[in-house]
């Protein structure tokens, strides 16, 4: 009977012993994720690192107009036409592209002439302003890469060029009337689209 009693203590003893090891290691591996992620949050380059909701006006060109939003209150405004009614999700979604840009590499120390001649930025495909209390950024979208899938963007004095998703000009094509909202709530939709 005593020895039945030593051997459940010893084993009750290991169970303890395993199970204290067990959480030290879960608390250990979660300790080691939440490093990894803070190592590559810190080695991402970002372009613009606005919080959306800091973004006080922002511009893009589209169809050789330029088109100037403005915040009022909680809703957006087109300063060219500020009595239209805007789809303020579809402005909300790039605001979103525009404010926390991150780059999928960088090209460092990249003079003027070769940026103009290399990367497209003589005749940028766009020019894209962000203000905040901060200031306002200026942005230049140029060539697009073929090979990598990317396009090149450029940040008025910032030396880098850089390489983003090549999806990201194709948020700043659509003009003041496609973002209106139609009378029944919905996005108006352009000829183009219909087709």
């Amino acid at each position: 009977m005593r020895r039945q009693k030593k051997q459940m203590a010893l084993v009750l003893a290991c169970l303890i012993l395993f199970g204290a090891a067990y959480a030290g290691m879960r608390a250990y591996n979660a300790d080691q994720e939440k490093k990894e992620k803070e190592r590559e949050e810190g080695a991402k380059v970002y372009v613009t690192e606005a919080e959306e909701e800091d973004v006080t006006a922002f511009s893009y060109q589209v169809k050789e107009e330029t088109l100037e939003f403005v915040k009022e209150g909680e809703e957006w405004a087109l300063r060219q036409d500020e009595g239209a009614k805007l789809d303020q999700d579809a402005v909300q979604e790039i605001v979103s592209s525009l404010a926390r840009l991150e780059a999928e590499d960088q090209i460092l120390d990249v003079s003027e002439e070769d940026a103009a001649k290399e990367y497209g930025f003589s005749s940028p495909q766009n020019m894209l302003t962000l203000t905040t209390a901060d200031g306002t950024e200026t942005l230049s979208v140029g060539m697009d890469n073929a090979v990598t899938g990317q396009c090149y963007v450029r940040k008025k004095g910032d030396g880098a060029v850089y390489l983003v998703d090549g999806s990201f000009p194709s948020a700043f094509q659509k003009t003041g009337e496609e973002l209106e909202k139609k009378e029944d709530g919905t996005e108006a939709v352009s000829e183009t689209e219909a087709e």
